[in-house]
């Protein structure tokens, strides 16, 4: 088996890496086939809401995203490039002065108004035959037409995608990134760039979409002053939808295998290599989106440590101090000692949506389900935690019958890796092993696409995982026990 090609010096970069509650810095150094993670700086990604609605602090987060990228230059060595991804669907607008407003947050009702405006003119089930992307409110062609509607795209310079807009502010061109314009609805299939065609019959105006580039394209440098003088950091398009980057680190040996990217939401699916358009595929609410070097991750989202966090939050412990996080820990680890959960309840459920209130939703759910709600929180944990696995297992299953794809191993990266009772409860419910980790899995996809940019790792894809294996503490959980079936 050929093995990745590396230049013989260190290369070190930076990934800025935002999530919907958070976001982060982590710095890393790749030396040969090896990718070590240097340091990591966490922050909130903040919300507010105005008279307008429900909106992003975009200019703090970039605020703190800068002030924790000095701090890591701080403690080691210059960073040859910078790269940046986040969640998919939302955007800033700028003018000629830079940008008008805080950006409107994905789950703001002004969709609402515009979902049915929008479907007048492209039906959604037309539109998911064509481009393979199920719709959903929070997309940037339905947040577009709401800002059309409401007459605030006539001053518009340029439509500049979340990760677009950060990486223009570090000092990068004006562009937009391939796979995170895969799921705006307004793409063209196989990272061809914008639909002109469909964003003509919505009446958008043309000149706000910028270029598109693919991931790995030097863009510029960082701005001076924000780095010491004398650093010569290039900016560098990646993965830049997260999820996207999340998945070029899933450490796969070959194209029989599962994903799930578990944070906040959980993100299950397989990798082909075309969309997937059929009327089944549709209903079972699975999406198309595209991936590095062409692939198509065809997947389905949900709710993920989202349903665990806002019970946490419901209990006073969803602080960032630290005497909130070792509250937090002491609940997780007597929770992986604790008696398995008799009754799961569907994680799917979309009443688990919504914030607020979370443990009596459970409460109702595991009532359903024929069984009782937990007396304390430790149990509580464990029941969303093994309930989310299961809920997973038949994502999986279904994604495998979908596809074609005949799923021997199910890689589950991000934040959800840590968790062995999650990691267990998918390997019993789905009769295959799991692999978990790495944790870091979005930052190190986003840096490996940096380092295959600048000469510092070459080859495909399949290379850049090479690199995550053996560069990864990764566990292996076997199905271990017969399981019953949700509520039986």
């Amino acid at each position: 088996m050929p093995v990745p090609s590396h230049r013989s010096e260190a290369f070190r970069a930076a990934a800025l890496d935002f999530g919907g509650s958070s976001g982060r810095v982590v710095s890393a150094t790749l030396r040969g086939d090896q990718l070590h993670i240097d340091g990591v700086r966490r922050f909130r990604n903040r919300t507010f809401s105005n008279e307008q609605g429900m909106r992003w602090d975009a200019q703090r987060l970039y605020r703190d995203a800068v002030e924790g990228l000095k701090s890591l230059r701080r403690e080691g060595a210059a960073f040859e490039s910078v790269g940046v991804d986040t969640w998919s669907g939302d955007y800033g607008l700028l003018s000629a002065a830079g940008l008008i407003d805080a950006p409107f947050h994905q789950r703001d009702a002004r969709t609402e108004r515009s979902f049915p405006l929008v479907d007048e003119v492209l039906p959604a089930a037309d539109a998911f035959h064509e481009t393979g992307i199920t719709a959903l409110p929070i997309m940037t062609i339905y947040q577009l037409m709401a800002d059309q509607s409401a007459g605030r795209l006539e001053a518009v310079r340029r439509m500049l995608l979340m990760p677009d807009l950060f990486s223009y502010w570090l000092g990068g061109a004006e562009v937009a990134e391939a796979t995170n314009v895969s799921s705006t609805g307004l793409a063209l299939t196989g990272g061809r760039g914008w639909d002109h065609e469909r964003i003509a019959a919505l009446g958008l105006p043309p000149r706000i979409f910028a270029d598109v580039v693919a991931p790995g394209t030097i863009t510029g440098r960082v701005h001076e002053g924000i780095l010491p003088r004398g650093d010569v950091t290039d900016v560098t398009t990646v993965a830049s939808h997260d999820t996207a980057s999340a998945v070029i680190a899933v450490p796969a040996t070959d194209e029989n295998f599962a994903f799930v990217s578990c944070g906040t939401w959980v993100l299950t699916g397989v990798e082909v290599d075309e969309i997937i358009t059929s009327d089944a595929a549709r209903a079972a609410g699975f999406t198309n989106e595209l991936g590095l070097d062409g692939t198509v991750r065809f997947l389905r989202i949900a709710p993920g440590l989202w349903i665990v966090n806002e019970c946490i939050r419901e209990w006073g412990l969803g602080g960032w101090d630290a005497q909130s996080q070792s509250a937090r820990d002491e609940l997780f680890a007597r929770a992986a000692g604790a008696s398995a959960s008799d009754f799961l309840f569907d994680a799917g459920d979309p009443r688990l949506l919504r914030p607020g209130q979370m443990t009596g939703r459970i409460a109702e759910l595991i009532a359903e389900a024929g069984g009782r709600m937990p007396a304390d929180r430790v149990g509580i944990v464990r029941l969303v935690l093994e309930s989310l696995g299961a809920f997973v297992a038949r994502q999986v299953a279904e994604a495998s019958t979908l596809s074609g794809v005949d799923v021997r191993v199910i890689h589950l990266v991000g934040g959800g890796s840590e968790s062995p009772i999650l990691a267990q409860s998918v390997a019993d419910h789905s009769g295959l092993p799991v692999q978990a980790g790495p944790t870091e899995a979005t930052s190190m996809g986003n840096i490996l696409v940096q380092a295959r940019a600048h000469g510092a790792v070459q080859g495909s894809l399949g290379d850049l995982r090479r690199v995550v294996r053996a560069s990864s503490q990764l566990h292996r959980y076997e199905p271990s026990r017969a399981v019953r079936s949700m509520g039986s």
